[in-house]
């Protein structure tokens, strides 16, 4: 397992994301899914991962009242056009999710936004109508992604530190 694989694992075993030891372990087998999808759809892994946690909290099999299924919260309704079609049940599959979810929020970002990040997450969270200035609900979403990748980020930073001056074993 990579480094990279193996640190991300280490950020959902600090206390602040509040996780049992059995999900720990999902997401720590989803860090590869996730950094490959997110390579693939040119966005930030860190970026991906708070999407995911706030989307579902890494709860594989989540199902919204609105119908979005997955760790991504995918509305099968609206897959089709940016993603090959898929049902509910296909979007609990965690690498189905995740790799439907960051095409989805690549493309949010890249027509949507113009590379601009809270614009593509305000539509990835509710669609053209949402405008990250004056739809309240699309930047309260943005800003809560935004805080869960810095979270992420600053914890997974941490453990990096801590692991690259760990003395080296004999």
């Amino acid at each position: 397992m990579n480094f990279y694989i193996l640190t991300f694992c280490a950020v959902f075993s600090d206390p602040s994301f509040y996780m049992s030891d059995y999900r720990q372990k999902q997401v720590c087998s989803y860090a590869p899914i996730v950094l490959e999808a997110a390579n693939a759809n040119n966005i930030d892994p860190f970026l991906l991962a708070g999407l995911i946690t706030v989307e579902s909290n890494w709860k594989k099999n989540a199902v919204s009242s609105a119908g979005a299924c997955g760790l991504t919260q995918v509305m099968p309704k609206y897959t089709g056009n940016i993603t090959k079609k898929y049902t509910c049940d296909q979007l609990k599959n965690p690498k189905t999710s995740i790799f439907a979810g960051a095409k989805i929020l690549s493309w949010w970002i890249r027509k949507y936004g113009n590379g601009d990040i809270p614009t593509g997450l305000c539509g990835y969270y509710s669609g053209f109508r949402c405008k990250p200035k004056i739809n309240k609900g699309g930047a309260f979403y943005y800003k809560k992604v935004l805080a869960q990748k810095q979270k992420i980020q600053s914890i997974y930073n941490v453990k990096k530190a801590g692991a690259n001056n760990a003395p080296e074993s004999e």
